[in-house]
């Protein structure tokens, strides 16, 4: 919920002060203890002394949508003063990993204190207990990274769009050459991965197989519980973007390109239309709006190819050779939209890459494929 009414002034109300345990605490004028939110409301944000965000919502949804909040407003967390009723270890690594440096909590657990004390998050609270009644605060570990927490809560919230990938015993060939040999590989929804190899290796003849577009020699893929070659015509779970650089005089505007996925859907035009501008925007590339889209550059034609995925929510993204057309730029605009993506719609994402620098800033799992098979 975005606030339209005057600004909340809170400056002259509250006041902050070390204590001698290093945290942060925020006390009502003349009194021992803090103000606690008023009874419905689940969160507040500020900025400057101005309520900018607020949510009624109920375990870690308001959390969520704030995330979802402050990347479409493109604002800083590290500005803001965020206020919860509740936190947990999972509410406290979601607020850090956001980016956050101070809160107000009003009931904060020592586990979610702790988090916020390991990275230095200035934390106020009204009362500390020794944990909160909620699973997650049993489910998150010591062990687990933020991100680790990320993804595993977002799934338990049934907001990844991704779906497992399952490749069993593969074999596949190309121009009659064997190039996969009994491959195996498990993706739970929401992974992402990169896959190495020489040239001629097979990587794009992977893609292609479990894309469908290559057929099975030998094993079996499933999506979603699907087996690939038995899928129905319009299943849209599997997105697949090759490497671009096809040139053709046919006239197609970029979102043409972007509304494809749609096709024989029942869908309303302004829908449609509704579903290009807001994927086209996820990606960077709406500025681009009825250009044709062979006269694009190749990290263009990349934005457009990935809101064409998402238009059509692709719950398997598959890329292959992502940066082969791009200048430097480029290759920092598509990390940084990769990164969007995977942490917005969370797909299952797998690319297939020998650009070893780039791969290290994208700093995700990778695998080699060698001789057939995944090392």
């Amino acid at each position: 919920m975005v606030l339209n009414h005057a600004p909340v002034t809170i400056g002259n109300y509250f006041k902050l002060y070390i204590s001698r345990s290093g945290i942060t605490r925020l006390l009502k004028a003349n009194e021992n203890n803090t103000a606690p939110l008023q009874e419905g409301t689940s969160l507040q944000v500020f900025a400057d002394s101005e309520l900018v965000f607020e949510n009624k919502g109920k375990w870690l949804y308001p959390l969520f949508e704030l995330e979802v909040f402050i990347k479409n407003r493109k604002l800083r967390a590290d500005r803001l003063l965020l206020h919860d009723r509740i936190a947990g270890r999972a509410a406290a690594a979601l607020i850090t990993r956001m980016g956050f440096k101070k809160c107000i909590i009003d009931i904060v657990s020592s586990p979610g204190l702790e988090i916020f004390r390991k990275h230095g998050i200035k934390c106020s609270y009204n009362r500390i207990v020794d944990l909160i009644q909620c699973r997650t605060e049993h489910i998150v570990t010591d062990k687990m990274t933020l991100d680790d927490i990320y993804y595993m809560l977002k799934k338990r919230a049934g907001l990844i769009h991704g779906v497992d990938l399952n490749i069993n015993g593969l074999y596949a060939s190309y121009d009659g050459r064997p190039v996969i040999n009994n491959l195996n590989l498990s993706l739970k929804s929401g992974d992402s991965i990169v896959i190495t190899g020489d040239n001629g290796a097979g990587k794009t003849t992977l893609l292609k197989t479990i894309a469908g577009i290559i057929p099975i020699a030998k094993g079996r893929i499933t999506v979603s519980g699907n087996r690939v070659g038995n899928l129905k015509k319009r299943d849209f779970s599997i997105g697949y973007v090759n490497q671009l650089n096809a040139v053709s005089p046919f006239p197609i505007s970029s979102e043409e390109i972007v509304s494809s996925g749609l096709a024989g859907r029942k869908i309303k035009g302004s829908d449609i239309k509704y579903s290009v501008e807001i994927s086209m925007r996820r990606t960077g590339c709406f500025h681009l709006y009825g250009r044709n889209f062979f006269t694009l550059s190749g990290g263009e034609k990349q934005k457009v190819s990935l809101a064409r995925c998402l238009c059509h929510k692709a719950g398997l993204l598959l890329l292959d050779e992502p940066t082969s057309f791009l200048d430097g730029d480029s290759k920092t605009e598509l990390l940084t939209v990769l990164d969007n993506i995977k942490n917005t719609n969370a797909p299952t994402i797998l690319i297939v890459s020998h650009d070893h620098e780039w791969i290290k800033k994208l700093k995700w799992p990778v695998k080699k494929l060698k001789g057939g098979i995944l090392c």
